[in-house]
């Protein structure tokens, strides 16, 4: 592991946690962690039920809102359960930004920046930058200002998106949003359905990406970080973008796959530029 990287996530207090329940109880002590553990099983099961079966008039980036919420209730919860989720993916994700630190520069947006943990990361890459986490969850806002209090990082602001009151960046970045946008089926329909063309799947991501450009300024960047396997669902999103005047700077795509939890995930990754002056 980079040691730029280690220290930062030992700083922030992402440590490797094997079992989530284990930590939990060692945490806040047996009755309070088993009290966590139940409640957390409960809203798991909510969501898994919501994301595979719809929720009436839920829109599915909610489908996951009171797991978020209580998983967010406090910084120490929030790195507990982001310790046991994603110390890989943190760290695979600190790589890729290190390698692409050029694109990083002026005004950056963090959207969909949870905890914080990777907003800081980025503000103490850049000092003369000004980063902006975005996040709909109000806990994870407060959560993430907690994160950035507590290790020192002052060019670093987070807030809801609806308050940024039409202000634009020089460089977004978006991390594990695609999904939580655009797959607006439950997932046992959407199992059921043919595979969809490329052009079928850049409509489907067309609202998505419209969202994304409208937070850029003309010549900036996106830096995207999505978890898709390289099919048509990850082709769609590239030409959703492709349709808006971005274009995808050579030699920045990657994959990579990492544990997520119980679970192996695939990411794809990549900077896009944005056309106009």
């Amino acid at each position: 592991m980079n040691l730029e990287i280690k220290e930062y996530l030992l700083r922030a207090g992402i440590r490797r946690i094997t079992e989530l329940d284990t930590a939990l109880t060692e945490a806040f002590g047996q009755k309070e962690g088993q009290q966590h553990i139940e409640r957390l099983t409960e809203l798991f099961d909510l969501s898994e039920k919501r994301m595979m079966y719809g929720a009436e008039d839920t829109v599915y980036l909610r489908r996951q809102e009171e797991l978020v919420d209580y998983l967010n209730q406090s910084l120490q919860m929030s790195l507990l359960a982001a310790s046991f989720y994603d110390h890989v993916f943190f760290r695979r994700a600190m790589e890729y930004l290190l390698r692409y630190d050029s694109f990083w520069e002026g005004d950056i947006f963090d959207i969909g920046c949870g905890n914080g943990v990777l907003s800081c990361f980025l503000a103490l890459q850049h000092p003369a930058s000004f980063v902006t986490g975005l996040e709909l969850s109000q806990n994870a806002v407060s959560a993430a200002k907690e994160l950035a209090e507590k290790i020192s990082v002052g060019n670093v602001h987070f807030t809801c998106p609806r308050l940024l009151g039409g202000k634009q960046c020089d460089t977004l970045f978006s991390c594990r949003t695609a999904h939580e946008n655009i797959a607006w089926r439950p997932l046992l329909k959407e199992s059921k359905m043919m595979a969809l063309s490329r052009e079928e799947q850049a409509k489907r991501h067309e609202k998505y990406a419209g969202e994304l450009a409208a937070l850029i300024k003309p010549q900036g960047y996106l830096v995207s970080m999505e978890r898709y396997k390289d099919d048509s669902a990850y082709a769609g999103l590239v030409l959703a973008l492709e349709h808006l005047g971005f274009s995808r700077v050579r030699g920045t795509h990657m994959q990579f796959s990492c544990k997520n939890g119980d679970e192996t995930a695939v990411f794809q990754a990549a900077v896009f530029q944005k056309a106009g002056k």
